[in-house]
């Protein structure tokens, strides 16, 4: 059976992605996990063992009854944040990990959206992050799918598909041109039909746009939000543009200012390097 990490600070972000992983693991039947990693430095000066157990107890008590694949557990590890979530699923040989995002607005105590791009960085699996703000009132019923002219930007079709089965989600297939050259715009052109066909084939429901951009990331934010998006699915790295290198990597921007769930996933080069 497949597993989902989920990392939690007992913050209302960390509460909408164990709803959110509930959802995923009940459609597809994996076990969940949650994981608390504990800061000697900060948490020991916070709380006491007998309080975060305390807080871990009520989280499972509050959520357990939604889960209908197994016992909603909870690990508590010792480290840095982001190590010990990528470690955890790498242990328990997880395929997602769902984490809560802040973003960057104002200071924020709880600690995974802090964290939540490093969760990212170190990661070699997808990882799914979420703002306390998600409307849990309808599915996922359409996803936003990104396309540039770099050679991984096709590698997140399967998660997409994948997704859209489970939900009856509907797919936009976003072409984003940030170059007037004309064979990188014949590029894009050519991953957008290519991956029409894939999920027109695969009984998906799609719809394509195009768009000129300067900012990969603002363009993609500008269309989930014009259409409503439930998830947007983004490689760890896209096309390197001005934008990318004054304001931060391409996912660095879009966790930090979507308010739209991001599920990024790395590419298969770097996945198999990793390993």
């Amino acid at each position: 059976m497949e597993k989902i990490i989920v990392g939690i600070d007992f913050s209302k972000g960390s509460d909408c992605a164990i709803d959110l992983a509930i959802d995923l693991a009940n459609k597809w039947s994996n076990e969940l996990k949650l994981v608390y990693v504990m800061s000697t430095k900060y948490d020991s000066a916070l709380m006491s063992d007998n309080e975060i157990q305390g807080k871990i107890d009520d989280v499972i008590k509050r959520h357990e009854s939604k889960l209908q694949t197994g016992k909603l557990e909870c690990l508590i590890r010792h480290g840095r944040v982001y190590r010990e979530l990528n470690a955890v699923a790498e242990e328990e040989k997880a395929w997602l990990i769902v984490v809560g995002s802040h973003g960057t607005s104002g200071y924020e105590r709880n600690w995974i959206g802090k964290n939540a791009y490093r969760t990212i960085t170190e990661a070699t699996l997808p990882v799914l992050t979420i703002r306390e703000n998600f409307n849990f009132n309808k599915s996922l019923e359409k996803i936003v799918l990104p396309l540039d002219s770099s050679m991984e930007t096709r590698q997140k079709v399967t998660q997409a598909i994948k997704f859209a089965r489970a939900f009856g989600s509907q797919v936009y297939v976003l072409g984003l041109y940030s170059s007037d050259v004309a064979d990188v715009r014949s590029i894009v052109d050519k991953y957008v039909e290519q991956t029409e066909k894939v999920l027109v084939s695969s009984g998906i429901k799609c719809i394509v746009a195009k768009m000129e951009t300067e900012n990969v990331t603002q363009t993609t934010i500008e269309f989930a939000e014009k259409i409503s998006a439930d998830l947007i699915m983004i490689m760890a790295e896209q096309e390197k543009t001005v934008s990318n290198i004054l304001l931060g990597s391409y996912a660095q921007q879009m966790i930090h200012h979507s308010q739209t769930p991001v599920l990024t996933i790395h590419s298969e080069e770097l996945h198999s390097a990793a390993r």
